[in-house]
């Protein structure tokens, strides 16, 4: 494989590649339909990454549990209904939710056309929907009619441990104003609304941490970034850390190891250890998210970067990556 690939399939090692919006392994799953964007294989362990597209659901899932897996969702259109520790809230575009191990919890599609993206930390459980549902070639979503093999639903759940939790009740949902626009102060599920999060200023980009580094005992970083046209960033490689992109809005000029490819929303860029990226905002403005594990190289975002409450973009000046080169940040450097 060359440095980098636009791929179609995912390519199962941890290597850099492209995927386009629309591309990669689908699959019917009761009639939401996943998009698999990246396994165990092509993040060195870290987490599943995917899509869900789903119409209204008949019903929620079943109330679950993992002993291992963090459970996240970033939803980016429609509205999805979550259930997690005993509350209920609804998700729009750009509310966050994230569900620690053992914590009983499902999800509902409530609009006609919900989609959101997520991790699942530590990688493997992505498997869960190869082995669940069916492969889904077809445009658009399955018609309400369409039919589906239940029979591989249960063994699919005794494989990647989804622990079923029939005794409990779905709570009545809420809106969470007073609680759902703060970080949790310790390792705990929680509901993030749009906005919300704890944000820096960074070389003319703003980011929001919507899923801290420590909230989930390591397993995972995830938080969005977005800027103006024309602010870049430079390439960037981390010693350990798995990173991933995920373009919500907007257009990229995004490099990895040098090689330069325009990035639209829906597109997926994959980063391992060790792979030089960089990007510039080639639209009025571009938000993206980016997800990571196996370290904490994100954190330059925060340490090198200015605390604000505001939503504004600083300008940039030569400096604003530079103490990269002097240590600061300890697994992100300066590459090239």
């Amino acid at each position: 494989m060359p440095k980098t690939d636009v791929i179609t399939s995912l390519p199962g090692k941890a290597v850099p590649y492209i995927l386009r919006q629309g591309e990669g392994a689908h699959f019917n799953v009761a009639g939401q339909v996943v998009r698999v964007l990246a396994g165990v294989d092509e993040t060195a362990g870290g987490y599943g990454a995917v899509v869900c597209e789903a119409t209204i659901d008949r019903q929620p899932i079943p109330l679950h549990y993992h002993e291992k897996e963090h459970d996240t969702w970033f939803c980016t259109r429609g509205r999805l209904r979550i259930w997690a520790n005993g509350v209920s809230r609804v998700l729009t575009d750009g509310d966050f939710a994230y569900v620690k191990p053992y914590d009983v919890h499902s999800y509902q599609s409530v609009a006609p056309h919900t989609q959101f993206f997520g991790i699942v930390a530590p990688g493997g459980w992505e498997g869960f929907f190869g082995s669940a549902g069916a492969a889904w070639e077809l445009p658009g979503l399955p018609p309400e009619n369409h039919p589906f093999d239940f029979s591989r639903m249960g063994k699919a759940m005794g494989q990647f441990g989804v622990m079923r939790v029939p005794e409990q009740v779905y709570a009545e949902v809420g809106n969470g104003d007073d609680t759902d626009r703060v970080l949790p102060g310790e390792q705990a599920s929680y509901v993030l609304q749009a906005g919300y999060g704890a944000r820096h200023r960074l070389g003319g980009h703003l980011s929001t941490r919507v899923l801290p580094h420590e909230i989930c005992a390591g397993a995972a970083d995830m938080r969005t970034i977005e800027a103006g046209r024309g602010a870049s960033a430079p390439a960037i490689a981390h010693a350990k850390t798995h990173v991933s992109l995920y373009l919500l809005e907007g257009t990229l000029r995004f490099s990895l190891n040098g090689e330069s490819h325009d990035l639209q929303a829906g597109d997926f860029a994959n980063i391992p250890a060790g792979t030089a990226y960089a990007s510039q905002v080639t639209s009025g403005s571009a938000r993206w998210l980016l997800s990571a594990a196996n370290g904490d190289g994100l954190s330059f975002w925060n340490e090198l970067g200015t605390a604000t409450e505001e939503f504004t973009f600083a300008p940039a000046t030569g400096d604003d990556f530079a103490a990269m080169a002097n240590g600061v940040a300890a697994d992100a450097k300066l590459a090239g």
